[in-house]
């Protein structure tokens, strides 16, 4: 997708960064940029040797971006060390993290690179046994990612406000974005003050969140690496907002259906109770708030996720205004 956020390298300033970390001997033969992400740039590199690595670069310092985005590549640098290291989820080795911006005007990081494509590209054409086990996979990994504890609750980065409390830290994010799009002066359904006080009247939901827990946020198929070869999940990406706080806030419970093989993977009972639909509820405004909002900082050259974004977020809205909580679709924008 193309964006603002993103940036374009040349051959000699990716060779540049690789002589400068690895040394001289280590040769880029051929580059390919990865466009498929919304916000940081990606490229493919492959190496004289035969290996394949991938740099993933911030946007440049002058991109304005939404608050919770200041400092998103430490926080996925570091969530992917702790998932790739406290679980069984095959997640990319991180080679380098440069944050000095010495020689870019951006951070990076490079990362191995790892097989398969993204799944949402293929999942039609596998057969039904093997959907199934993949959305049993892909349960299993979220629990061993959501069973990892923190020690308060916020947003990944260590820079960014942590918080005792849940409920403070969720109105803390609420507000935040709220802010981001007043900035950009985005029309809502509703005022923005009318928007925070209508979640405030559901705060009560939050405080039955006691343990921090890793939420990855953004785990839909197109963030999973399925090998067609291999038939299995060869690799879970984009960690950048990942943060310590409430599991049912993972996107895969947005559509949740406690039948499925995804449910049967993660292996215990969500959205079981009044408070946990309440909670899914909140979520779903956030997400669907900086889903529209951040299309006035990407400046996309289409309109299909705002205009999905915005038809969610006004089904939201009166779902909490209402006191129902259905489902929402399945997190898929067109």
């Amino acid at each position: 997708m193309q964006s603002i956020s993103k940036i374009q390298l040349s051959h000699p300033q990716i060779q540049s960064i690789i002589s400068h970390h690895f040394g001289h001997e280590t040769h880029v033969q051929a580059i390919q940029e990865l466009t498929e992400g919304y916000f940081a740039t990606a490229y493919r590199l492959d190496l004289a040797d035969g290996r394949a690595w991938v740099l993933k670069v911030s946007p440049p310092p002058h991109v304005r971006v939404l608050r919770y985005e200041y400092d998103i590549m430490a926080a996925e640098v570091a969530a992917m060390r702790l998932v790739r290291a406290r679980t069984a989820a095959p997640v990319a080795e991180i080679y380098c993290y440069d944050a000095s911006r010495a020689l870019l005007d951006n951070e990076f990081f490079i990362m191995a690179c790892l097989p398969g494509q993204p799944l949402h590209k293929v999942r039609k054409e596998l057969a039904p046994d093997v959907q199934q086990r993949v959305n049993r996979q892909i349960g299993g990994y979220l629990r061993e990612i959501n069973s990892i504890e923190g020690t308060a609750f916020g947003y990944g980065s260590e820079n960014t406000p942590r918080f005792a409390q849940w409920r403070d830290a969720f109105d803390a994010m609420l507000q935040t974005v709220l802010q981001d799009g007043e900035d950009m002066a985005v029309e809502l359904p509703l005022s923005y003050a009318e928007i925070h006080d209508l979640a405030r009247r559901h705060y009560a939901a939050l405080d039955e969140v006691t343990t921090p827990r890793l939420v990855h946020w953004d785990l839909w198929d197109g963030n999973i690496f399925f090998d067609g070869e291999m038939q299995a999940i060869t690799g879970i990406i984009d960690h950048e907002r990942a943060l310590w706080g409430d599991p049912l806030m993972e996107v895969n419970f947005t559509g949740y259906d406690p039948q499925s093989d995804f449910a049967a993977g993660y292996g215990a009972p969500m959205l079981d109770t009044p408070p946990q639909r309440t909670r899914r509820a909140l979520y779903s405004l956030y997400l669907f708030l900086i889903m529209v909002i951040e299309c006035y900082y990407r400046k996309y050259p289409t309109n299909g996720q705002e205009l999905w974004a915005r038809e969610q977020l006004a089904k939201t809205i009166n779902d909490l205004n209402n006191g129902t909580h259905p489902h929402v679709a399945m997190f898929s924008v067109p």
